[in-house]
């Protein structure tokens, strides 16, 4: 999981624009909530029953510290292929992820460690280390180096949480194009399909898509989703400057306890779309 939950507190339309931004728990709830029990159940698009509507802190597993925003189209529009448009800018901050992304609907390869996949349409970290390093393309694999074997990549001459910029992705029936401002700064063929790569990279799952396409496992219905993620122990690997350890069992505490070194940083963490427009192929 990652260092934050998914409320309506963190979505609001400004100047015609989504703006999704993160607030902390605490400055909602009160101080010490972390502490506490969380129960969503009333309100939760998750799976309710589980960790995704109800928890409750235990020790150092504490509820997340930070609130932010996500929508989909999850119950009202899903296509396979076609050409996805989004201009946003993208939030700057320490340890905040845009997602801009395509999500499966029914996961029919599994619902695990992205057996199902998911498209990045555009991804910048918010920290100014990263930030002028714009990727986009499909995640099958929960770890690297798979994980971020398929990505494309720009360097930009600025950090890309600066202004606007018009990210699209043309996902095709045989493979994608990802561009930034009408630049293709890469492509991904399928090829013979993404199993023999990730068969050389021992990812556990890829005999599943064998049942599919040379897409597979992007060959179903996908959603968009648009959200603002803090932290996690997938997308930032272990550094001096980084408060926790991506297998440390603390993960979310030990951020929280930094909150001075990264929350100064927070002054322009806004993630703002101006619009999405899709295109049959």
């Amino acid at each position: 999981y990652p260092f934050n939950m998914y409320q309506t507190d963190g979505l609001r339309i400004e100047d015609g624009s989504l703006t999704i931004y993160p607030l902390l728990t605490e400055d909602k709830f009160k101080e010490g909530f972390l502490d506490e029990t969380l129960d969503l159940s009333n309100t939760c698009t998750g799976t309710i029953g589980t960790r995704e509507c109800n928890r409750t802190a235990w020790g150092a597993q504490i509820l997340p510290p930070v609130i932010t925003g996500k929508l989909t189209t999850k119950n009202k529009f899903n296509f396979k292929f076609g050409k996805i448009e989004i201009r946003a800018k993208l939030p700057g901050g320490n340890w905040l992820i845009p997602e801009l992304t395509l999500e499966p609907h029914d996961k029919v390869y599994g619902t695990a460690r992205y057996e199902s996949g998911l498209i990045r349409v555009a991804f910048a970290k918010g920290n100014p280390t990263y930030s002028k390093k714009l990727y986009a393309g499909p995640v099958l694999s929960d770890t690297d180096p798979y994980r971020s074997y398929l990505m494309k990549e720009k360097i930009g001459i600025d950090n890309w949480n600066k202004d606007f910029y018009t990210y699209t992705l043309i996902w095709k029936p045989d493979g994608l194009d990802v561009l930034v401002d009408g630049e293709q700064y890469g492509t991904i063929p399928a090829g013979e399909g993404f199993y023999p790569g990730a068969r050389e990279h021992a990812v556990p799952h890829a005999a599943s898509w064998l049942k599919g396409s040379v897409m597979a496992p992007l060959d179903q219905m996908f959603y968009v989703s648009l959200g603002l993620r803090v932290g996690g122990v997938h997308d930032f690997p272990d550094s001096p400057d980084k408060p926790w350890k991506n297998r440390g069992s603390k993960a979310t505490y030990d951020f929280w306890k930094a909150k001075s070194s990264w929350y100064p940083s927070w002054y322009q963490s806004q993630m703002k779309v101006d619009y999405v427009k899709i295109y049959a192929l």
